[in-house]
C-alpha cells in the first residue's frame, strides 16, 4: 500500500517512539491515507475494530450514548492522536465508542490484517508498536483514575456512594 501522507508525520507519532526508521518505513508501507469530511462519522459505536488511525490534520470528536440515549461527547483528539488502538492489542475487538470529524480530517489508517502480519513475520518492530498503543492507554486509564477521583470528591450522598463502587471496581481489576 502506499500513501501521500508524508512518513514524518508517523515517526514524529507516539506510536512509532522507540522505532528505527526502518521499522518506521515498514510501518508506513502498511498504511494508507484516510479523509473524513466534517461530521462525517469514521466509525460507530460497536462495529469492528478493523484499523488503527493516527490523526495527521483536524479533530475528531470521540463519542457515546448514556443512558437517555444523549450523545456525549467524551474526547477530542488532534493531531498525533490515536484512535482505535484496541485493534491492534485484541483481534476482532469491537469499537467502544463512536468517531466523527469535527471539520475536515486526515488520517494514518493502519488495517488490523495488515498490522497482524507484520506481528507475525517482524514481531520486534510490531511488539514496539504495540507497546507505545499500552503506554498510551495507559496514560489515558490515568487520566480517567484522576477524574473519577475529581468526581467523588465533589459528589454527595448516593453518587458519592456510586463512585465509591466504580473505584473499587477498578481496584479489582484481573484479568
Amino acid at each position: 500500500m502506499s500513501t501521500s501522507v508524508p512518513m514524518n508525520a508517523l515517526a514524529q507519532s507516539d506510536l512509532c517512539r522507540g522505532l528505527s526508521e526502518t521499522e518506521i518505513r515498514t510501518l508506513h508501507t502498511l498504511a494508507e491515507e484516510a479523509r473524513v469530511a466534517d461530521g462525517q462519522v469514521l466509525f460507530r459505536e460497536g462495529d469492528a475494530g478493523d484499523a488503527l488511525y493516527l490523526v495527521i490534520e483536524g479533530e475528531l470528536a470521540v463519542l457515546k450514548h448514556d443512558d437517555a440515549g444523549s450523545e456525549r461527547v467524551l474526547a477530542s483528539v488532534g493531531p498525533g492522536g490515536l484512535l482505535g488502538e484496541m485493534t491492534v492489542i485484541q483481534q476482532d475487538s469491537r469499537r467502544s465508542a463512536s468517531v466523527r470529524a469535527a471539520g475536515p480530517v486526515t488520517l494514518l489508517k493502519i488495517p488490523a490484517p495488515r498490522f497482524q502480519a507484520l506481528l507475525a513475520q517482524d514481531g520486534v518492530a510490531a511488539l514496539k508498536v504495540v507497546h507505545n498503543v499500552a503506554r498510551v492507554l495507559a496514560a489515558r486509564l490515568t487520566q480517567v483514575d484522576a477524574k473519577v477521583l475529581a468526581l467523588m470528591a465533589q459528589a454527595d450522598g448516593p453518587r458519592r456512594a456510586e463512585l465509591g463502587a466504580f473505584q473499587e471496581v477498578l481496584r479489582n481489576w484481573a484479568f
